[in-house]
């Protein structure tokens, strides 16, 4: 089972507004898309484009959308807003083993035999049925044939086994502990330990730092039944779920009328209880790490800068979204540019290495950089508008986990190519250049340096931070050298013959 600390933070914004959600729109080209005359304040629709979306009486909601990409296929989830942020000091891990519970034995299959039968129609457990318990949330996925009629209804069923239906039997449980103590000494691996350095140095000061997926390795040994039991009845209620189903059938509404059949009936004994909200406090002091991993395969510089979650509700936003972007475009031409020098000085406490971003604070990026990201960004664009229609399911019911448990907003691929074809061209190189005012160190800032060897430490990178400070006030940061990179190869076409 997939354990994640946090929510993706290499998820693009575009990729949170909903790229994923395919229409069928004809072979319009990207070029022929109409330019908007856009109002600024407009909000997106709460609703999620492009889906069957509604909510059960007992609270449940539920998506639901026709793809047939693959054939015959279709991939469900049941998304929980429940993890292990959650759990109490005596239940660090008790998120990640319901999880784990849920595929021993529920009411009606026992013994693995939720494993046994999706298997037996050809979702083998790992690619086709898995789940994964990070701070915030529990997925359950399958990916499944539906060739034959009852088999999209089983499917379905097996879900409900999990929202309600999971046993917690000291038989059972014995026979996860084992698995779920391999994971945790797997997590013990230098990956693993480094992951967990970062992530106690990022959350430090809210629950998030003490409530890794993994949990303690106490807690996975001794924890009873009935303390897994009572988490689960407290927690995994209809109201903090959803159902999604993506796939491959002629209709959505017999797939709703299953959705009823199987969860319609199921309602909570109590009230379920809100899902509180643990805030990561900012900072104005860096904080820093210095990891020595002797397993490490190499040296790595990590910097972080924690910042408030900007929900996407306007138009303004999509277009802030964008002008980040393009930011985090032409920066990453510069590493790139930088790696590719002769003596890069990545891997190393250098000055250098810190002062990218304090360069552009004191001299921008230059035109033809911000006429390189723009073009990018909207090559990007074109290229999924013209794939819009190829959306794997998966990617899909993904897209719809997000929406419900992030309220991430799902527009549509047409209008964000739309956004995109209209916003881009009137974006000015001064406001992206803006965003490195985000980056100063006294921002939420954390450092963390991996090397296998103590070659530096605490004080060496604070000092190094310092200089860095320094020289940017007295403005001993010297512009970027913009080298200019021809388009073409040769200045002028030869002549023919």
């Amino acid at each position: 089972m997939d354990l994640l600390p946090a929510d993706d933070s290499e998820t693009t914004g575009k990729q949170k507004m909903g790229l994923l959600s395919a229409e069928t729109t004809g072979e319009q080209s990207f070029r022929s898309l109409e330019i908007l005359k856009l109002d600024m304040d407009k909000e997106f629709d709460k609703q999620p484009f492009g889906v069957d979306y509604g909510k059960l009486e007992n609270g449940l909601v539920y998506y639901v959308k026709c793809n047939s990409k693959p054939k015959k296929r279709a991939a469900l989830a049941l998304a929980v807003k429940v993890g292990s942020v959650l759990e109490e000091e005596d239940e660090r891990g008790v998120a990640h083993i319901v999880e784990h519970l849920a595929f021993s034995a529920t009411k009606k299959y026992a013994n693995h035999n939720i494993v046994k039968f999706l298997e037996s129609i050809g979702a083998k457990f790992g690619p086709c049925q898995n789940a994964s318990t990070s701070c915030d949330e529990t997925i359950y996925d399958l990916l499944v044939p539906i060739d034959k009629p009852e088999l999209l209804s089983e499917a379905i069923e097996v879900l409900a086994e999990f929202s309600s239906e999971i046993r917690f039997a000291e038989e059972d449980l014995e026979k996860e502990r084992g698995a779920v103590m391999e994971e945790y000494r797997e997590d013990r691996d230098a990956d693993g330990r480094i992951s967990d350095d970062y992530w106690t140095l990022v959350f430090q000061g809210s629950k998030y730092a003490e409530r890794l997926p993994i949990g303690l390795e106490n807690v996975i040994k001794t924890v009873s039944c009935q303390t897994l039991k009572q988490f689960y009845q407290k927690w995994y209620h209809m109201g903090h779920m959803a159902v999604i189903v993506v796939g491959d059938f002629s209709d959505t509404k017999s797939v709703i009328e299953l959705i009823k059949t199987h969860f319609g009936h199921k309602h909570s004994a109590l009230d379920p209880p809100p899902i509180p909200q643990f805030p990561v406090p900012s900072h104005d002091d860096p904080r820093f790490s210095y990891f020595v991993e002797p397993e490490a395969s190499e040296s790595a510089v990590c910097i972080n800068y924690t910042m408030p979650v900007d929900e996407l509700k306007t138009v303004k936003d999509y277009r802030d979204m964008l002008v980040t972007a393009m930011f985090q475009t032409a920066m990453n031409r510069r590493f790139y540019r930088i790696s590719r020098k002769k003596d890069p000085p990545y891997f190393s406490c250098s000055i250098e290495d810190g002062d990218l971003v304090a360069r552009v604070r004191l001299h921008g990026f230059t035109e033809r950089e911000i006429s390189v990201a723009r073009d990018i960004l909207m090559s990007s664009s074109e290229s999924e508008y013209m794939e819009r229609d190829q959306v794997e399911s998966t990617d899909l019911q993904e897209s719809y986990a997000d929406h419900f448990t992030d309220n991430v907003r799902i527009i549509g691929i047409e209008y964000e190519a739309q956004l995109d074809k209209s916003l881009l061209p009137d974006i000015l190189a001064s406001e992206v250049s803006k965003i490195a005012e985000k980056y100063w160190t006294s921002c939420s800032c954390s450092i963390q340096i991996v090397e296998p060897h103590a070659y530096a430490t605490i004080d060496d990178l604070k000092n190094i931070v310092m200089k860095i400070n320094k020289i940017e006030k007295e403005r001993s940061i010297s512009s970027w050298d913009d080298k200019h990179v021809p388009e073409e190869i040769v200045d002028s076409k030869p002549n023919a013959g």
